[in-house]
């Protein structure tokens, strides 16, 4: 995971934005932002730094390029995975974490399967 956000990440310093304002959903960046700052307030409350990282990397990912949250291919610990077919990303385990309170896939790009 980490060197997929160092990739986003170098990407991000390397765009250049066309002059053109995004057209970025607000209430959508704020229940984001909350979101990883529960995550963060659960698992990792000390790490200040790193989450506000992680908000700049999902900020980037889910307004601006439009791309999965969590790397293509990555299979996770169940067996579920997020894969890309036809320029469209897919998610086999949406479905099941987006219910969770907080969930950071509601803002994830991936299609449910």
């Amino acid at each position: 995971m980490s060197s997929y956000n160092a990739e986003n990440f170098k990407r991000l310093t390397e765009t250049t934005l066309s002059g053109k304002d995004l057209d970025i959903d607000t209430t959508k960046l704020k229940a984001l932002e909350e979101s990883i700052d529960h995550y963060f307030a659960l698992y990792a409350p000390e790490n200040i730094e790193f989450r506000e990282f992680i908000k700049i990397i999902s900020v980037y990912l889910t307004f601006i390029e439009k791309r999965p949250l969590h790397p293509p291919g990555i299979i996770f610990s169940d067996g579920d995975t997020v894969y890309e077919h036809n320029g469209i990303y897919y998610c086999t385990g949406k479905k099941q974490f987006k219910k969770e309170d907080h969930s950071l896939c509601n803002f994830c790009v991936c299609h449910e399967i």
